[in-house]
Formats: C-alpha cells, sequence, structure tokens
C-alpha cells in the first residue's frame, strides 16, 4: 500500500524509463532544452539529439562542430544518412564516431572520398546493421553505359574491409557479422564478388537491388548458397537477368534458399528475351519458403498471370495494385486458392468497382484470412448473389456502395458489434431489403472469427463471438 501510494504521489517524469519513452517523440530542439534540466535528464534525452545525422539537412551545422564535442557525444550518433560529398566523411572522421548503425551513402567520382569512406566502415564494422550505397547515375542511363564507367563497379573490400581499424576496442568480429539490411544502386558486382558478398554477411535478412548488374559468371566458381536472406527487393528483369551479356547466367533467386517474401517492383521483360511465352521455372524448387510475392508494377498484367501461374507454387500471401487485377490474374490468383491466406490491393487513393468475375475470389479462396481491397467498393447484392467461403477471415478492408456516410458506417459496425456480444446470429434472409447498412451488417455476422473491419473511414475492432 505504501509503494503504491509512493508511486500515484510522484511525479512521473522523475522516472527514468518515462524520460526516455518521451524523449523518443521530442524534437531536437525540445530534447537540447530537457538536457539542460539536470544530470539525470541529460542521460535520458543526449541519445535522440545525436542518433541520426542526415547531411542533407545538417550537413552546416555538423561540420562546424569542435573535435572535443565529438569526443563526448560522438559514440551516441547511430545513423547517418546521405553522406554525398568529401566534407560529409570528414565531418564523420574521429575515432569516437565508431557506432554508426546505418549508413546511407551516394558513392561520388572522388576517389578520397571513397578511401576515407572505406575508413569510416571499417571503423564501424562491430556496429553496422544496414547499409545504402547509390552510385552515379550514368549518361545515358542505360545499363550498356553503367557497365562501361569504371566509377559504379564495387568490390566487397569497399565496404568490408580486410582487418579491423586500429582504434578498434573490440574482438575482431567478422566483418559485416551484424549486417542486416542492404541496398544497392546503379553498381556492378562480378558474381564471384557478390558471391562473396553473402557469404561475408551471414546475417543478413533484407536486400533491396536497383539497376544492379552482376556479371562475370563463370561455371568454375561455385554460387554461393548458403545466405540465409528472408526478404528480397528487386524488378523481375533484375533477378532474372543478372548480366545483359550472358543470358546463360543463373538467375538470382539461386543464392537465397530461406527466402520469404519478394517484393518484384517491376515487371518489365528482361531486354534479352526474344518470345513472349512464359518462363518455365518454377521458383519454389530454389526457394521452396517464397509464399508471399508482392507486385510492384502495373505495366504488365499477362506477366503477372504467367508468374501466378507458372512460376510460384502454394502463395499464401499476395500484394498488387488494382491496375493489375484483370480476368487473367484472377484467374492466377485462384490457382492458389487452396493456400492463399492473404490478399491486398496497394492503392489506397481511388474508388473503383470490381469487374463481376472478380466476386470468385472471396467465393472459392476458403482459406483467406486477411481480404483488404481499399479501393474497391463492392455491390452488396453481387456479394450475397457470390457467397463468400472464407469463413476463417480476421480482417477486412473494403468500401461498399452506398455505404459511404461515417456516421452509416459508425451505426453498421455498432450493430456488428452489439450482436456478436450477444452471441447472436445473422438472420438467413436480409430484413430490409432495400437497405445496404443492414445487408452489409448482416454479411459481416457470417465471419466469427473477424477482428478488424475497415470500411472507408477508421479500423474497427470487434469483440470476439460469445458463442
Amino acid at each position: 500500500m505504501q509503494l503504491a501510494q509512493k508511486i500515484h504521489q510522484g511525479n512521473p517524469l522523475d522516472l527514468t524509463e518515462v524520460r526516455s519513452r518521451i524523449a523518443l517523440f521530442l524534437g531536437r530542439s525540445d530534447c537540447l532544452a530537457c538536457m539542460r534540466v539536470s544530470r539525470d535528464w541529460f542521460r535520458d534525452f543526449v541519445r535522440p539529439v545525436w542518433h541520426t545525422i542526415d547531411f542533407s539537412k545538417d550537413a552546416l551545422a555538423f561540420s562546424t562542430l569542435s573535435s572535443d564535442t565529438l569526443n563526448k557525444y560522438g559514440g551516441y550518433i547511430s545513423d547517418a544518412l546521405n553522406i554525398t560529398i568529401l566534407q560529409n566523411v570528414q565531418a564523420l572522421q574521429h575515432a569516437k564516431v565508431d557506432s554508426l548503425k546505418v549508413l546511407q551513402v551516394h558513392l561520388g567520382k572522388n576517389w578520397l572520398f571513397r578511401s576515407m569512406l572505406s575508413d569510416l566502415l571499417r571503423r564501424s564494422h562491430g556496429s553496422t546493421t544496414s547499409l545504402s550505397f547509390r552510385g552515379d547515375t550514368p549518361v545515358p542511363d542505360t545499363l550498356d553505359e553503367q557497365r562501361n564507367r569504371a566509377i559504379n563497379y564495387m568490390s566487397v573490400n569497399d565496404m568490408f574491409a580486410p582487418f579491423p581499424s586500429f582504434t578498434d576496442r573490440g574482438s575482431g568480429a567478422n566483418f559485416g557479422s551484424r549486417l542486416t539490411t542492404l541496398s544497392l544502386t546503379h553498381i556492378c558486382f562480378t558474381r564471384e564478388g557478390f558471391s562473396s558478398l553473402l557469404q561475408y554477411c551471414p546475417s543478413l535478412d533484407k536486400l533491396a537491388l536497383d539497376r544492379v548488374i552482376i556479371l562475370y559468371h563463370k561455371n568454375t566458381i561455385p554460387l554461393y548458397t548458403g545466405s540465409k536472406l528472408r526478404f528480397l527487393s528487386s524488378s523481375f528483369a533484375q533477378a532474372w537477368v543478372l548480366d545483359t551479356l550472358d543470358v546463360t547466367a543463373p538467375h538470382l533467386l539461386n543464392h537465397f534458399p530461406l527466402l520469404e517474401q519478394w517484393n518484384i517492383t517491376s515487371l518489365g521483360r528482361p531486354s534479352t528475351w526474344m518470345t513472349t511465352d512464359p518462363i518455365r521455372v518454377n521458383f519454389s524448387l530454389c526457394c521452396p519458403l517464397l509464399k508471399t510475392i508482392t507486385f510492384g508494377g502495373t505495366e504488365n498484367t499477362r506477366m503477372i498471370s504467367d508468374l501466378l501461374q507458372t512460376n510460384f507454387k502454394d502463395l499464401e500471401s499476395c500484394r498488387l495494385s488494382v491496375h493489375s487485377l484483370d480476368m487473367s490474374t484472377t484467374l492466377g490468383l485462384i490457382g492458389h486458392l487452396d493456400t492463399l491466406t492473404s490478399i491486398t490491393i496497394t492503392d489506397k487513393l481511388q474508388v473503383a468497382e470490381p469487374m463481376p468475375w472478380f466476386y470468385l475470389i472471396p467465393k472459392v479462396c476458403r482459406r483467406l484470412q486477411v481480404l483488404s481491397l481499399e479501393s474497391f467498393a463492392l455491390d452488396i447484392e453481387c456479394v450475397e448473389e457470390n457467397r463468400w467461403g472464407c469463413q476463417d477471415l480476421r480482417e477486412l478492408r473494403v468500401q461498399f456502395k452506398d455505404l459511404d456516410a461515417p456516421h452509416d458506417i459508425d451505426a453498421c459496425l455498432k450493430k456488428v458489434c452489439d450482436r456478436k456480444r450477444i452471441g447472436g446470429a445473422a438472420p438467413s434472409r436480409p430484413m430490409d431489403k432495400d437497405i445496404t447498412l443492414t445487408r452489409v451488417h448482416q454479411h459481416l455476422l457470417q465471419f466469427k472469427k473477424l477482428r478488424i473491419v475497415w470500411l472507408g473511414t477508421k479500423d474497427y475492432y470487434l469483440p470476439p463471438s460469445t458463442v
């Protein structure tokens, strides 16, 4: 009782746990003011002030800092973003700036910049978990021009030096051992170098590639297939044709036997393809855990259809644009009806009425648990004619025609919540046939496991059924 009374009477800001949480939501100027309150407050608010240095915003102020200031606060710097010029790297040239976790670098033409960047990477090798490298965009912006520019080439040693920095106070952990996220844009690698990169990064979990050329594959050099990567983001052409001058080189997915999710950023056909026929490759053979696909491009619905019907097996989750959804892609989705548990339409700004054949998806895909169609306004009459078979539905995001007023949506979902609390089931027939609100309410009551509903305004969390 005395302890409870003491906690009740005390100021919450006296607790370091509370101050540390509050610091995460304050701007830099507010944190600076809080640091001046007391020594205890200083310790709780100093880290957010120095956590992120974005050179697109902080370059001038950061470059004027004294060596003594960095000696005192350099160890708090975690993220260094938009490193683009030599002066940015020079500003970070301090022995205490050795705990960087996130680096975002635009590789320029200055070789001194690259040499000093290598020093910075070596100094932070034991802490870095995320790297992003962007090479210069060639002019003209073609793969052939990129291939011919020496400045766009990288080696593994550019990222992971073969020996530790003399300032390293640690035990000399393996280089890259903590790296979990890597993003490469407009970069050229040799195939052997790329394999070495993956081998040097045993914890690599997420990889994003954009206009990356991986060239000079040799059958005498085995591919590294021990990567634990689970998330890949790349265009289809990037993954399928790594080197436009060697179309026989194995595709990218051969490196990633544990891949679970692939965000296909673009669906343009590789320039080396001389046929319009679909490729006859089952990606599930090299990536048996690949069950989640995002189709980011909208320029080739036939490609989506071919991939769904031919190249992916037993998908569980699929995300795509409303512009990509035609009859062929719908049939491709239905081809995974025995395993598909989640379908998401990614567009959120426009509302469209789906074609009649779309209503087949929730009707036949009986294992669906998440159906997110925020761009669609369904016709409740079509919904009733095509009774949904996905009785395990847990999350639904969709709009209904003639149910768009916020007060009507509130009233509809209030009726659903009230009925679920008392354990009532939906009537066998709609009571007010001409009232969309009532018909939608009765439709939602079919799904006993439904917990999250969005009908055009906000998320509603439904109570569990009492029976």
